[in-house]
């Protein structure tokens, strides 16, 4: 029988539905032709063609902005490269002056349209061209982590901007535009009105309780244990409990910590790299082309939030096409129920 879930915490509702895996699609097989830069069109993201064509690989960066940060292998060539976003979503020239914005409501109130200022950087995660993350290892791994780590720093640092995301979209079906595996880092003057929600949310239940609700959170999944996909070396794993799409996974540390940036020491890297390593290498066999969001949540800038906050990553696959019904009311329907999901990904 279908559950109606609600997750307190995001506010999400989703329908989980294990007959709807069941429905016929005439639509199923898809096209893997991507288009490149150059308008020429690729059967196979990680062939010949597309490499020679590909703006983030060696030899190509005239086609890119110079490097904000470069991490330089033993031969002194870049391993990995963070460069403004060519075409960002907010104006990359953030005015001087002026204080961040820590909500939208008051500016709403007297402009309904303010400018989309921040800041917008690309990560290329690696120099070879390759189009999944399963396919580096898992020191590369921990050299994105830190060049995250590091960027959310450096954006923190100018006191007008109050929100800092990472994010990847690998494949198409995410959201992915250029094949060569990147992800992207967004800085707003905002909160974003979605995590502010979930702020307000969270807020409630220190204000009435002074406990972290992520912590108890945790607490209560892996006393649960059905949705824990791994607990190990300060890092749980676990399928939330109304998740939007099939092998939605968050990954937390176990211990309380409000910021990545702040919390990325050398060991914390290190083992963050090995948990996100080993549950990315199970992920993608599961999802169909391996098309996946990467999402790295962290504290926000500008509110004191550390005894109520606590960072995460989610993985979403992208398995279920966003419809009518999800655009119509909000809810979505996920055919796997997170407790099957988790015993797949164990």
């Amino acid at each position: 029988m279908p559950d109606l879930r609600t997750d307190w915490l995001t506010g999400r509702t989703v329908l989980v539905a294990e007959n709807r895996a069941l429905r016929p699609n005439e639509f199923h097989s898809e096209s893997r032709l991507l288009l490149l830069p150059d308008g020429e069109a690729a059967s196979a993201p990680g062939g010949t063609s597309a490499a020679l064509s590909c703006p983030f690989c060696p030899g190509h960066e005239s086609q890119t902005p110079q490097a904000e940060y470069e991490h330089l292998d033993e031969s002194g060539h870049w391993q990995l490269r963070v460069i403004p976003n060519k075409y960002p979503a907010v104006t990359n020239s953030v005015v001087v002056g002026g204080s961040p914005v820590v909500g939208l409501a008051a500016e709403q109130s007297a402009a309904p349209c303010i400018p989309a200022l921040g800041a917008h950087e690309v990560v290329i995660e690696s120099a070879r061209h390759i189009d999944r993350t399963s396919a580096l290892s898992a020191r590369e791994l921990r050299c994105v982590l830190e060049a995250y780590a590091n960027r959310l720093r450096h954006w923190q640092s100018d006191r007008r901007l109050a929100y800092g995301l990472v994010f990847k979209n690998q494949g198409p079906r995410a959201g992915a535009s250029i094949a060569h595996l990147h992800s992207q880092i967004l800085a707003l003057p905002v909160i974003p009105p979605a995590v502010e929600a979930e702020l307000s949310r969270a807020r409630q239940v220190a204000d009435r309780s002074a406990a972290c609700q992520y912590c108890r959170l945790l607490d209560q999944e892996r006393a649960q244990g059905d949705r824990i996909v791994f607990d190990h070396d300060g890092f749980v794993a676990f399928c939330p409990f109304a998740s939007l799409q099939p092998h939605e996974v968050w990954l937390l540390p176990t211990h309380h910590q409000p910021s990545f940036e702040h919390a990325a020491s050398a060991d914390t890297l290190n083992r963050l790299a090995t948990a996100l390593h080993v549950l990315i290498a199970r992920l993608e066999p599961l999802v169909p082309a391996a098309s996946f969001n990467l999402l790295l949540r962290t504290a926000p800038w500008r509110i004191d939030c550390d005894n109520w906050f606590h960072w995460r990553i989610e993985l979403l696959p992208r398995v279920n096409a966003i419809a009518g019904l999800e655009i119509a009311t909000g809810m979505y329907i996920n055919p796997i129920p997170p407790e099957h999901a988790a015993r797949e990904l164990r």
